[in-house]
C-alpha cells in the first residue's frame, strides 16, 4: 500500500465496551504468516544483561503488548527489533529473513518506530512526514503528505511549525512520519504515557484503525495494563530481561 493511500477508519475498535472479538487477529490469518520472529535474542552491556534469550513470534496484523516492571528490558527488547541496538546473541527475522541481511535504512523503513516522546525535526509537520521517504530517494507529493496528516487527524497541518504543537499533535505527526514509509511492522514505545487520557485514547483508536486497514504488525511497550487489555490480543511479560509468559491478553493479565 502506498503512502498516499487513504482509507477511512472502520468502526471505533478501541471502545472499552467492545467485545473481545475486536482484539482478535484478522480473519484469514495463517499460522505461517509471521512478520517478526526473535531467536534467542539477547543483549548485554558490560556485565549487565538487558535482554536474555528471548524467542517469540508476532503474526501479520497482530498487536502484541509488552508489559513488565520498570527496568525489565521492555524498551531494550523493542529497540533490538529494528536494530537500533545490536544484539549480542541471537537474531530477528522479518518475514522469514534474518534482519542482519538487510541494510539498516531498509530495515528501519520496513519496521517503523514511534517513541515515548515525539522527537521531531525543527520545521513544519509536512517536512517531518516527508523525511523518511526522502532518505530512501523518494519524494512525497504535497497531496500525499496532506493525506497522511489527515489520516492521523491533523487536516491542514502541513505548514504548522512542530514547535507549536501539543503533545498529542506531535505524537500524531510522529506516527504519520512512520506511516509515510509504508512499514510492515510498527513498534510503539510507551507512545501515550506523556499524554492526557483523552489524547491517549485518541492515539490508541487511531493506531488500531490503521493497523486493521493496512494489516500491519504492531508491538507496543506499555506500563498500562488497561491499555494492553484494550488494544492487544496477546501480551508478553518481561522481568529482568527474561520472557516470563506470553499468550492471550485476557489470560496473561488476569491477576494484574
Amino acid at each position: 500500500m502506498s503512502a498516499a493511500t487513504v482509507i477511512r477508519p472502520a468502526r471505533f475498535v478501541g471502545d472499552p465496551d467492545a467485545s473481545e472479538a475486536t482484539l482478535r487477529p484478522p480473519e484469514g490469518l495463517q499460522p505461517q504468516a509471521i512478520t517478526l520472529e526473535t531467536k534467542h535474542l539477547s543483549r548485554s552491556v558490560v556485565e549487565r544483561v538487558l535482554v536474555d534469550d528471548i524467542s517469540m513470534q508476532v503474526q501479520r496484523g497482530e498487536v502484541l503488548a509488552i508489559v513488565g516492571p520498570s527496568g525489565a528490558g521492555k524498551s531494550s527488547f523493542l529497540r533490538l527489533l529494528n536494530r537500533l541496538d545490536e544484539p549480542t546473541r541471537g537474531t530477528v527475522c522479518l518475514n522469514g529473513q534474518d534482519y542482519r541481511e538487510l541494510a539498516p535504512r531498509e530495515l528501519r523503513r520496513r519496521v517503523g518506530m514511534v517513541m515515548q516522546v515525539a522527537y521531531l525535526f525543527p520545521g513544519t509537520a509536512a517536512a517531518n512526514v516527508a523525511f523518511g521517504p526522502r532518505q530512501n530517494g523518494e519524494k512525497l507529493s504535497s497531496e500525499q503528505v496532506a493525506a497522511l496528516l489527515e489520516r492521523v487527524g491533523l487536516p491542514g497541518y502541513e505548514e504548522r511549525d512542530v514547535g507549536n504543537l501539543s503533545g498529542g499533535e506531535a505524537q500524531r505527526v510522529s506516527l504519520a512520519r512512520a506511516l509515510a514509509n509504508a512499514p510492515e511492522a510498527l513498534l510503539l514505545d510507551e507512545p501515550t504515557s506523556a499524554l492526557d487520557d483523552v489524547s491517549a485514547r485518541g492515539i490508541e483508536d487511531l493506531v488500531l484503525s490503521i493497523i486493521r486497514e493496512r494489516r500491519m504488525t504492531c508491538v507496543i511497550v506499555t506500563h498500562n495494563t488497561a491499555q494492553a487489555r484494550r488494544i492487544a490480543y496477546r501480551t508478553m511479560i518481561l522481568e529482568a530481561g527474561k520472557l516470563v509468559t506470553i499468550g492471550p491478553t485476557k489470560e496473561v493479565l488476569r491477576d494484574r
